[in-house]
């Protein structure tokens, strides 16, 4: 359709050059003959209305052109304002839903370092309570130990009483026999009692 448009163009405007230099010619060389001048002239008026009527509708189909053009540069351009709105609002949403999940975890980090100080401080002071209840043990023990140490002290001091006087009465007896038979002393196997308070 063009291309016959663009066609219908050059064979009118070369007909139009063609008549317009014939009716010339005609109006210079032969004046007298005014029939055919007018024909001709008839022609040129013709021709050029075609000519006009060629160029305003080759105008028409570019305008048109341009428009369906325009019109498609519209459309694209709504389609990528469209597509982009949608990837700005997804990522409005996905920007919205990590900052809830960032806060909800900081809240979830903050309780869980609540509780872990909580279980710290129940910990520390289930600590103190069990190295008190140490301490108690470990005084109860000594003082235990203590009154072992002093029961087995005063038999120890009772057993050693009782073994210097068997010493003691040993040395007794055979000093006494000594002295039937001989002069010896045992004097200085005698041990002395320690005075234990």
């Amino acid at each position: 359709m063009k291309h016959k448009k663009s066609a219908t163009l050059t064979v009118s405007a070369v007909a139009f050059v063609a008549a317009l230099l014939v009716d010339l010619y005609m109006i210079i060389a032969y004046p007298s003959k005014l029939n055919i001048i007018i024909a001709i002239s008839l022609i040129v008026v013709i021709d050029t209305y075609f000519l006009v009527d060629s160029i305003l509708s080759l105008v028409d189909d570019i305008a048109s052109i341009n428009i369906d053009k325009q019109n498609e540069l519209t459309k694209v351009q709504k389609g990528i304002y469209s597509v982009a709105k949608r990837e700005e609002i997804s990522r409005s949403e996905n920007i919205s839903s990590i900052i809830d999940t960032l806060t909800n975890m900081k809240n979830e980090n903050a309780q869980l370092m609540n509780d872990l100080l909580e279980q710290d401080k129940v910990i520390n002071k289930l600590q103190i309570k069990k190295n008190m209840d140490n301490t108690t043990q470990v005084v109860n023990s000594n003082e235990k130990l203590a009154m072992l140490i002093a029961k087995m002290a005063t038999a120890n001091a009772k057993s050693s009483d009782e073994a210097i006087e068997i010493l003691n009465d040993i040395c007794k007896e055979l000093e006494k026999r000594s002295d039937g038979t001989g002069n010896k002393d045992y004097s200085h196997l005698r041990v002395m009692k320690t005075n234990v308070d």
